[in-house]
């Protein structure tokens, strides 16, 4: 399986305000890229938490375990570095579909880079 030299993805954390049912959202491919590299990482399984915020409006928390998937993304060349993710021209998406009208809250990814923590604030697609 394709890594990232030096980091450990620890998991990719979406919140969701209004959406009534955790099936109503389509979460799919994780896209990090800079100049000409690129890392995909699809959504492979994810956890839900449903709250609400003080006007009562439903708030999904997901969290998710992402994984490459060579056969899905096989044009992908897989050859970000770990300088990469920390670099202030890095693209980072994450598409999101779904049948509802919700509001994506929040989109982030966590990992380490040799024991140091980080969270990179992610795009919707």
């Amino acid at each position: 399986m394709k890594t990232i030299q030096g980091v450990n993805i620890q998991n990719l954390e979406v919140v969701i305000k209004g959406a009534k049912e955790r099936s109503d959202i389509d979460l799919g491919a994780l896209t990090l890229s800079v100049d000409d590299r690129e890392f995909i990482l699809d959504v492979v399984q994810s956890y839900s938490d449903v709250t609400e915020d003080p006007q009562g409006n439903p708030i999904i928390r997901i969290n998710c375990d992402l994984e490459v998937d060579e056969d899905i993304f096989e044009d992908c060349f897989y050859n970000i570095t770990k300088e990469d993710l920390l670099d202030k021209n890095l693209v980072k998406t994450l598409y999101i579909g779904g049948d509802n009208d919700f509001e994506v809250q929040s989109i982030l990814l966590h990992f380490d880079i040799d024991r140091q923590y980080y969270q990179l604030s992610i795009d919707e697609e």
